[in-house]
C-alpha cells in the first residue's frame, strides 16, 4: 500500500478561488479613479451650432384719445369757434392697438400695426385702420415709433383717411408701461353748398398703457 505524500496539496474553498481577480479589479479602479485617463474634445465645426432664430417685438397699446378738428363743415357737436371752418372737438374715444416688429433688438425695428378705435359718446363709430410701423428700441426703458396708416371708418358713415403718428413710451417693468400718441389725420368728406369735396384734418392725442414682449434669437 503507498504512503501519501508529506506535501500534499488541500483544494481551497470556493468562496476564496475568485479572490485574486477581485483584488485584481479593485486596484485597477483605484488607479483609474486616482489617475484618469485624459479625454481629448473634438473640435465643433460650424455646422454643429444651430442658426438664432428670429428676433420678433410684440407690442399691444390700451389708450383713451381726444380730437381736435380743423374743419367743421357738417356743423357737427362741440365747436370751439363761430364757424364751420373754426376748431371743434370729437367725442373721447377708446383705441385698441397690436403690432409685430422685426429687425435690430437695440435699433431699428419695421412692422405692421393694427388699430381699432370706438367713440364713447355720441353716435356710434368704429375706426379700423392698418399700418406700417418704425420703432426705436435703443434706449431702455424708453421707446419711440411711428406709424403711417389708413383710417377704415366702418360706421356711421364709411370712408377711407390718411394717418401719421409720432408716440413715445416709457417701460416701467419689462413688459408694462405708459405710453402717448400724437395723431394727424386726413378725411375726405361729401360735398357742400360751399365746396365739392370737403377736407377734413384732425389732430388726436392718445395716453394709456403699452404691453411689450420681446422674443430673443
Amino acid at each position: 500500500m503507498a504512503r501519501p505524500s508529506g506535501n500534499r496539496q488541500f483544494p481551497l474553498p470556493p468562496r476564496f478561488r475568485s479572490l485574486p481577480q477581485t483584488v485584481c479589479l479593485t486596484a485597477c479602479s483605484l488607479l483609474v479613479s486616482l489617475f484618469p485617463l485624459p479625454t481629448y474634445a473634438h473640435p465643433r465645426s460650424a455646422a454643429d451650432v444651430p442658426e438664432p432664430g428670429p428676433y420678433i417685438h410684440f407690442l399691444s397699446t390700451l389708450s383713451i384719445g381726444d380730437s381736435l378738428r380743423f374743419n367743421n363743415p357738417f356743423r357737427l357737436s362741440h365747436q370751439l369757434g363761430p364757424s364751420g371752418e373754426s376748431l371743434s372737438r370729437t367725442p373721447l374715444y377708446s383705441n385698441f392697438g397690436l403690432a409685430t416688429a422685426f429687425g435690430d433688438p437695440n435699433g431699428w425695428q419695421h412692422g405692421v400695426n393694427l388699430q381699432w378705435n370706438q367713440a364713447l359718446s355720441g353716435l356710434p363709430q368704429h375706426v379700423i385702420t392698418p399700418a406700417y410701423l418704425l420703432l426705436l428700441d435703443g434706449s431702455r426703458p424708453w421707446l419711440a415709433f411711428s406709424r403711417v396708416g389708413l383710417p377704415i371708418v366702418l360706421n356711421p358713415n364709411p370712408n377711407v383717411g390718411g394717418e401719421l403718428s409720432f408716440g413715445a413710451a416709457y417701460l416701467f417693468t419689462a413688459s408694462l408701461g405708459l405710453q402717448t400718441e400724437l395723431v394727424g389725420n386726413v378725411f375726405y368728406g361729401a360735398a357742400t353748398w360751399e365746396k365739392q369735396i370737403t377736407a377734413i384734418p384732425m389732430l388726436s392725442l392718445q395716453l394709456g398703457l403699452i404691453i411689450d414682449l420681446e422674443v430673443l434669437p
